[in-house]
């Protein structure tokens, strides 16, 4: 009875000890490569084990991992091999080759990544070089594509100095994905009180096989820098690549040192207009809290951060002197702020005013 038991546990023990032996039996590392283009959905990556003692005969495969819709680079393998097929004395070298969706061989390595024996390990990391080309009708190749010049997605823009000269701080999306942009340009154009301001970047060709430039996006900030003479007193409009942004109001020199702050809300609604193209607009009733003599309107900046979600705020001149005598009468100030018209239906969006103030419409 107890030799029985014996020989159970020493057949567990070996059992147990070939497993440990066997998990350590694989090679693993990366695959990665230089050029800034995607892989389709239907790319393959094959990574092979094989057997390169003989020069002049052909390389046994010893092991081999697939992966299909591997995904971006770089790509984590594992190959895992039987130690009984590993001869101390012999080379062994792995071998990388990534295949498109369209058939053709798009990568392999040209350089041997050997492991296992004569003092080599069990994890590489390669770099693959490529064989073929996507086939770009431009004739534009991946690595070297004709960038084209974009506009930016607008979250918003903000009056940030106003001497020497006017300078707006645009915020937009711009992704973190490689290769996916290089800086545009910024520039503008004054038609009467408004300003039509343009920011780029230069980003790769829209191709099947092109990077995913709108994924992994982020918040970034960018100037325009508004070089000609303003009238004081007058209120400039903004407008970013299309999408309405801010308005301002330049002091007059009569008014003194003053601050920008904040205006008091009485109310707010939107304001649809009719039409086969329905705008909307936001009325905003505001106050000068400190009468017509020591307070004067600004104007606004509108964001839009999410989807659903616009922050809208209004602003007035305050005289900076706090002992400066004011009159007592509170003006009230009414505003029509254009809120565009990329609305999708039945999507229900919210403004919110000041981040007191908030109102809900339907597109």
């Amino acid at each position: 009875m107890m030799n029985t038991v014996i020989g159970i546990a020493l057949v567990l023990l070996a059992v147990a000890c070939g497993t440990l032996l066997d998990s350590g039996n694989s090679v693993s590392g990366s695959v990665t490569y230089r050029e800034r283009v995607a892989l389709s959905p239907g790319a393959r990556l094959e990574v092979q084990l094989r057997d390169v003692s003989y020069q002049d005969a052909a390389a046994p495969l010893i092991a081999e991992q697939v992966i299909h819709n591997p995904g971006q680079v770089p790509i984590e393998f594992k190959i895992e091999y039987d130690q009984e097929d590993i001869e101390s004395r012999n080379a062994y070298s792995v071998q990388a080759t990534i295949y498109e969706s369209d058939g053709r061989m798009a990568f392999t390595n040209d350089t041997a990544y050997d492991v296992i024996t004569r003092g080599n390990t069990r994890k590489v990391d390669m770099l693959l070089v490529m064989v073929q080309p996507p086939p770009d009708a431009s004739g534009a190749t991946p690595d070297l594509p004709r960038w084209v010049e974009t506009q930016v997605p607008i979250m918003g823009a903000r009056l940030v100095e106003t001497e020497p000269e006017i300078i707006l701080m645009v915020d937009y999306l711009r992704s973190t994905v490689e290769g996916c942009g290089m800086p545009g340009n910024q520039r503008y154009e004054l038609e009467d009180s408004h300003i039509v301001a343009e920011v780029t970047l230069m980003t790769p060709p829209d191709t099947p096989w092109g990077l995913p430039c709108d994924e992994d996006l982020i918040q970034v900030e960018d100037v325009v820098r508004v070089t000609e003479t303003l009238t004081p007193g007058q209120t400039y409009v903004v407008s970013v690549n299309g999408r309405h942004t801010t308005a301002f109001t330049l002091p007059e020199p009569d008014f003194g040192d003053s601050i920008i702050a904040q205006s008091p809300i009485e109310r707010i609604e939107i304001v649809m207009s009719d039409g086969a193209d329905t705008q909307f607009q936001l009325r905003v009733v505001s106050e000068l809290p400190k009468g017509s003599s020591c307070s004067r309107f600004n104007g606004y900046e509108i964001r839009r951060t999410e989807s659903n979600r616009i922050d809208v705020n209004v602003t007035h001149h305050e005289v900076a002197d706090p002992f400066t005598e004011c009159t007592a009468d509170l003006p009230i100030v009414e505003t029509f702020i254009p809120l565009g018209s990329e609305f999708e239906d039945g999507q229900e969006y919210t403004v919110t005013v000041n981040s007191e103030h908030s109102v809900t419409f339907e597109g």
